[in-house]
């Protein structure tokens, strides 16, 4: 390497540094005109048309075809639930053809995709503008799509006696079948 290489490397260092400081100077001089931070609880409306956000549920569309959770790549919708008209227990959320006891999604393994809502037949699942689903501790990222609030122990409780109570529903339809050929 020779001397005048040496010194042509040093002036172009240089000259970028120059140039680079000159814009970070431009824009510190205009920062009136070209504020680029929003302020957050104030400026929500930057959101772009096709943002893909928290997952929202029309329950009384869901015909239950596990559809949305069988595409998720990373398996983080949970549904339970029963078909037809075996199932209507109290406090289930009665859809068309289905009643639902559990509908979540897990936000510390979704990565929001929006695969879930191609394949749905009736289009119940879709993600909406809602971006900051946050929390302190990780068993509240869990949401519960049924009621739209954090997926709870009470939830859970439900969701356990409703099993319970649609076994023994279909074991009385059974047993009452029995009776009827017999």
């Amino acid at each position: 390497m020779s001397i005048s290489q040496y010194f042509s490397d040093i002036f172009k260092v240089a000259r970028s540094i120059v140039i680079g400081m000159g814009i970070t100077l431009k824009y510190f001089l205009n920062y009136k005109k070209n504020t680029i931070t929003i302020q957050y609880p104030r400026e929500r409306d930057l959101i772009p048309p096709r943002h893909r956000g928290i997952h929202y549920l029309e329950t009384e569309k869901c015909v239950m075809c596990w559809k949305c959770s069988e595409i998720c790549p990373v398996d983080c919708i949970y549904i339970e639930g029963v078909r037809g008209s075996d199932g209507v227990l109290q406090g289930g959320y009665r859809g068309q053809k289905a009643t639902l006891y559990k509908f979540t999604v897990d936000y510390t393994v979704c990565i929001f995709c929006g695969l879930c809502e191609e394949p749905c037949p009736p289009k119940c699942i879709f993600l909406g503008p809602q971006y900051d689903y946050n929390a302190t501790d990780r068993t509240m990222m869990e949401k519960n799509l049924r009621t739209g609030e954090v997926y709870t122990e009470e939830d859970e409780k439900f969701v356990q006696w409703a099993r319970g109570e649609n076994e023994r529903l279909i074991a009385e339809k059974k047993h009452g079948k029995k009776e009827e050929g017999k």
